[in-house]
């Protein structure tokens, strides 16, 4: 069901295969539509269904098996608007590994902001002080790049230590995750929290590297596949807060794709949840 009557919406398909729009239709006087489909071709094909409102694209979660209803098949969609709205930077995870090649460490951020507005949150133009919002990376950052998340890389520029998001932002959670290099002459490695940050957390791959400041205070360790990592959180940080990585001499070194898979392990749970608790609300 989608909250706007007479709208047109797209089921798609992608998969390994192949993939492409598969049916449209229009929306009832009380917004709701229907598929009927059958999945065919690979098996880890995804099925989804999409519509367009005020020239942003809005999406269903991707779609089980059997009938999908309710709030799993819903389409939400809101005004747009270029001017500010409250943003809030709900989690921001760092993940430090040992070094990847010659005196370099991958670095992996895992940033989740929520539009706490009733709209969309366009860009003004495709200036700097345009964009949606912006991240500025640690300084010596290298060959930074957008890894996964919600954002489409081709929605993203990088105009020096600066990341400029112009995708749109609808009311809800959205998810970044951006990777880059950091050589060994930049560390210490000095993190700032600009906007206060609910959750602050810091994973370090190697055991004698450390962090303190921005509240952040250690917790129990992780292992994943055989790797530790030492873990520092911190909770409601304010603006203005830094914190300070320092790392020891060049060690062994680590897959960087493990690295931002154990993001993802480690903040998935949190960030469902907050996107469940900001999608009802």
């Amino acid at each position: 069901m989608i909250p706007v009557p007479q709208q047109w919406v797209t089921l798609h398909r992608v998969g390994t295969d192949k993939a492409g729009p598969l049916d449209s239709v229009r929306t009832g006087a009380d917004g709701s539509f229907a598929f009927t489909y059958r999945r065919t071709g690979a098996p880890d094909a995804i099925y989804f269904a999409s519509s367009s409102y005020g020239g942003v694209a809005y999406f269903t979660k991707p779609l089980h098996a059997g009938s999908t209803t309710g709030d799993d098949a819903e389409i939400a969609v809101f005004d747009t608007t270029s001017s500010d709205v409250p943003i809030s930077l709900r989690g921001h995870h760092v993940v430090i590994g040992a070094p990847v090649a010659g005196n370099l460490r991958r670095v992996t951020d895992v940033i989740e902001l929520s539009n706490d507005s009733a709209r969309t949150r366009v860009a003004r133009d495709e200036s700097a002080n345009g964009a949606v919002w912006s991240f500025t990376l640690p300084s010596g950052a290298r060959e930074a790049a957008l890894t996964d998340g919600d954002i489409p890389a081709t929605a993203v520029k990088f105009a020096g230590p600066r990341l400029l998001v112009y995708a749109p932002l609808a009311p809800g959670m959205k998810q970044i995750v951006v990777s880059y290099l950091m050589p060994s002459e930049s560390f210490p490695m000095l993190v700032a929290t600009p906007r206060k940050t609910g959750i602050f957390e810091v994973l370090l791959e190697e055991p004698s590297a450390s962090a303190h400041g921005a509240k952040l205070r250690e917790v129990s360790s992780v292992t994943v596949q055989g790797r530790h990592f030492r873990r520092y959180v911190g909770a409601d940080v304010p603006a203005g807060e830094t914190a300070t990585v320092t790392v020891p001499d060049i060690g062994h070194s680590v897959n960087p794709w493990f690295v931002a898979g154990l993001t993802f392990v480690i903040g998935g749970a949190m960030t469902f949840a907050l996107a469940r608790a900001v999608r009802r609300r």
